[in-house]
């Protein structure tokens, strides 16, 4: 399960990476951008899911202490349901943070079956 983990979080880098870029490179199907918040800048959600996902690598492989694991996990989770909630309510799709998300929740799924 940890190695699944750590696949899963270096796909969410991966992800997040290519978010971030795509703010800098034009996308040839027009939905690569990542979403635009409030008036944050559009890097801003990619840059925090690519800083949640490296820290999610050092969760599984060197542990952490259940007071960071818990805020890591209600960081994910609130993440992701703010973002996907928010793309949903305002028709933005974007198959690229949704997959963040997806992975997301699957990662902190398993951080809880590993960590109780």
């Amino acid at each position: 399960m940890r190695r699944l983990a750590i696949l899963l979080s270096l796909a969410g880098i991966a992800d997040s990476s290519y978010l971030l870029l795509s703010e800098a490179v034009p996308c040839p199907t027009g939905v690569c951008a990542s979403i635009s918040v409030f008036s944050l800048p559009p890097f801003v959600p990619a840059l925090l899911g690519l800083c949640w996902f490296v820290l999610s690598i050092v969760v599984f492989t060197a542990g952490v202490n259940r007071a960071l694991l818990t805020f890591w996990r209600f960081s994910g989770v609130f993440g992701e349901s703010f973002l996907g909630t928010y793309a949903v309510l305002h028709g933005y799709f974007c198959p690229y943070c949704f997959t963040a998300y997806g992975i997301g929740i699957v990662v902190v799924a398993i951080s809880e079956k590993l960590y109780g």
